[in-house]
């Protein structure tokens, strides 16, 4: 599937082909198709039916390319953009390879990268999650998690007989546009609502990154350890300078061959709220798991559903609860073309409402902006 191809862009590089000189390859997705939303947490907000670009895997156009320097060292780059196929325009906030734009060494030491890359907690989302983080069925609507990181320095080490590992550091996390205004304020956008969130005058989000994983046959398990700090950075009242987001998960799956089983248990422990270079999360501590599985139908098809629950400590009055249940089916008309369709159904009790920390159906490229119920439909071309 071309959207884990891309996901796992750093570590399969690692086991590219030699090649004799400079190669450089465009590839992308297309990805459109129908999409509902219904049940709003805020009263008379209507129905959205639309056609929205994205819902499986963000629709791209991306360059990459590798030079074979001798001795086993391999030289390389990414740059990738998303498109918004529906309006035809950019996606990431105008950046122009926005979702992925980093270059690369690698050798029989692994792999160094450098740029705006995956973070390691998305890469094994994405390899957990049946739904693969796309459509409205997604693990993340719920189950809190980062996505990319500026200025990443990674590395990926070899595999020794399935066991490898992944390590990153990130000394300004936050894109330096979101600093550079008049007030010189820190601006990031909280999924949740939409809006934006003002972290308070420049400095940096500081994060680091260890993920262990051990990957042989039908099993997959590894643990994700993650750590973002402010840096100069703070909102008065709320976040303080050197406040941290302590960020652990243990995510696996096991193929049985007539079924695939995922699961995930995570906690992330906030100094005072959790806040992350993606946007702000209005809760403090939260535990969060997930439950899923994948049914091959026939050779091209396949059922997928999950289960996906978290809970919150607030500061004031009981626990805020979000759940998810979803189904979904994929239909592969090709090696590169797709036919999908997920519902999924969110569940926010009243402190989760009241406090604002609410989950809500979004899918690979749409935030859910407060619904609760999801229908995607649509078809997914990769080249």
């Amino acid at each position: 599937m071309q959207k884990k191809l891309i996901a796992l862009a750093v570590a399969g590089l690692v086991s590219a082909p030699v090649f004799a000189q400079s190669n450089v390859t465009i590839y992308g997705i297309v990805d459109a198709g129908y999409s509902w939303r219904g049940d709003n947490v805020a009263s008379g907000v209507g129905n959205r039916s639309a056609v929205d670009s994205g819902q499986s895997a963000g629709s791209r156009l991306g360059f990459k390319g590798v030079e074979d320097l001798g001795n086993g060292l391999k030289a390389g780059f990414v740059l990738e953009q998303g498109i918004a196929v529906d309006t035809g325009t950019s996606t990431q906030g105008g950046r122009t390879f926005g979702r992925q734009s980093f270059v690369y060494l690698n050798g029989g030491f692994g792999t160094v990268a450098l740029g705006r890359q995956y973070a390691p907690h998305h890469i094994l989302g994405a390899a957990t999650d049946p739904f693969g983080k796309g459509t409205v069925g997604e693990f993340n609507n719920v189950y809190v998690s980062e996505v990319r990181l500026d200025n990443l320095a990674a590395y990926v080490s070899p595999n020794w007989g399935g066991f490898s590992f992944v390590a990153g550091f990130t000394m300004n996390a936050v894109a330096d546009e979101s600093r550079d205004n008049e007030n010189g304020a820190v601006s990031v956008t909280n999924p949740l609502t939409g809006g934006a969130v003002a972290l308070g005058n420049i400095g940096d989000v500081r994060a680091w990154a260890f993920q262990p994983k051990y990957s042989n046959g039908p099993l997959m398990v590894a643990f994700n350890a993650h750590e973002i700090k402010l840096n100069g950075v703070g909102i008065p009242g709320v976040v303080a300078d050197g406040d941290k987001v302590r960020i652990y998960d243990l995510m696996g799956t096991y193929d049985f061959g007539v079924v695939k089983l995922a699961g995930a248990y995570g906690v992330r422990r906030a100094d005072s709220i959790d806040f992350s270079p993606d946007g702000a999360f209005g809760g403090e501590d939260s535990k969060q798991w997930m439950v899923g599985l994948t049914v091959p139908v026939g050779a091209a098809g396949k059922v997928l559903g999950s289960y996906t629950r978290r809970t919150t400590e607030l500061a004031v009055g009981s626990d805020a609860k979000s759940s998810q249940w979803a189904l979904g089916y994929e239909h592969a008309l090709s090696k590169r073309t797709s036919l999908y369709a997920a519902y999924s159904d969110i569940s926010n009790n009243s402190s989760a409402e009241n406090a604002g920390v609410i989950a809500s159906v979004g899918d690979a490229a749409n935030t859910g902006k407060g619904y609760q119920r999801g229908l995607s439909t649509g078809v997914r071309h990769s080249f």
